[in-house]
């Protein structure tokens, strides 16, 4: 095995062709590790970072790699040069590419590093307890010349209707229920029919891409929260990635409607098993009908009804995931720390943090402090 850094989006354009075979042939499917993904990701954050995506060749061969880019922290963490994931955010999933069972990625990516000295920290956010970088993780030899801390403390939610839909749902709580029943009578009868439609196309979706992030900016002002959308940059980013997503076949995206109303905005990848929820919002002014919840119910029977049998609701931000989900699976962080003054600094600064977000009492003053 071999291992090359590159550094250009440039580059990574030639080898995107390879990236992506060796991503359809690995054994766990991610959206978050397909080329357009990192292209369009750059296209909109490369004034503020460096791209470093590590590739990993068996001969003339793709069989692995990570996409990565570098970016500087302020004084809060002692300015630590920290590694973390493309696509930021918009990444659910933060794992590696193992286009090959014969793939060490931690060796390969420690190995790759120690010839690097332009980093602190490689921050990865968001990988599955099954993923096989955790697996390696714990039966990592002592000794090594990083230090490495795993932490666990979010979950994967989602919907599971292998079981049939009628039997999903049988199991969501009688109130839900119930109050499913009475806010679609009350839809009915205030607002018309309901009904769900896909939309695909540029214009679709930019068209309805703009009415989410109003929605988005409306429904976070009136819980007294900051909409990720506010930031121009980040919601052209993800307008653009919806249109390159279902220019290629890969997205799901629906409108919620009452009568001629707009309830709720939907936007999803599709995936072998069913859907991967990305982002959805609803009409604020609506909120009393419960939108938001009529829509997951429109949406999981669309899905079953085309053969699915999953929706993935990712992790992070349960708003109402855990009323609907009914498999739950841990996902977890990964700091790889160089002894360095800054990686020390950052590990020390980072681990006060955690203490302090697993402590309900810090956890509900600093809310309290946030809203006033």
């Amino acid at each position: 095995m071999e291992y090359r850094w590159i550094e250009e989006i440039e580059n990574f354009n030639r080898i995107s062709g390879g990236w992506d075979r060796a991503l359809a042939s690995s054994e766990s499917p991610n959206p978050f590790l397909l080329s357009d993904f990192v292209k369009v990701w750059w296209m909109h954050f490369k004034e503020s970072s460096l791209l470093r995506v590590l590739v990993i060749y068996d001969g003339n061969t793709i069989v692995g790699g990570i996409p990565l880019y570098l970016k500087r922290c302020g004084n809060v963490y002692g300015f630590a040069r920290v590694l973390s994931y493309v696509g930021g955010a918009a990444a659910n999933y933060t794992e590696p590419l193992y286009g090959s069972p014969r793939v060490k990625m931690l060796t390969l990516i420690e190995e790759a590093l120690a010839g690097r000295q332009d980093w602190d920290v490689l921050y990865l956010s968001d990988i599955r307890d099954c993923n096989r970088l955790i697996e390696e993780c714990r039966n990592r030899p002592h000794g090594s010349r990083n230090t490495m801390r795993l932490i666990q403390d979010h979950v994967n939610w989602g919907v599971d209707m292998s079981a049939g839909l009628t039997q999903y749902l049988d199991t969501i709580s009688w109130k839900l229920k119930k109050d499913l029943r009475a806010k679609r009578k009350h839809i009915l009868k205030s607002l018309g029919d309901i009904s769900l439609k896909e939309i695909s196309g540029p214009e679709e979706i930019g068209k309805y891409f703009d009415v989410y992030t109003g929605f988005s900016r409306s429904a976070f002002t009136g819980r007294g929260r900051r909409s990720s959308f506010e930031d121009g940059r980040y919601a052209s980013f993800l307008k653009d990635l919806m249109i390159v997503m279902d220019k290629g076949g890969r997205l799901a995206a629906y409108v919620l409607f009452a009568g001629d109303r707009i309830m709720a905005v939907s936007f999803g990848y599709r995936s072998d098993k069913g859907y991967d929820w990305v982002l959805t919002s609803f009409d604020y002014e609506l909120k009393y009908f419960r939108p938001g919840y009529i829509l997951m119910e429109e949406q999981l029977k669309r899905i079953y009804d085309r053969g699915g049998t999953y929706c993935n609701m990712y992790g992070h931000e349960r708003f109402f995931k855990d009323q609907w989900s009914n498999d739950q699976s841990p996902l977890i962080k990964l700091f790889l720390i160089r002894r360095t003054l800054r990686g020390g600094c950052y590990s020390a600064i980072n681990g006060a943090e955690n203490a302090l977000r697993s402590n309900p009492v810090m956890v509900r003053l600093a809310r309290r402090l946030k809203r006033a």
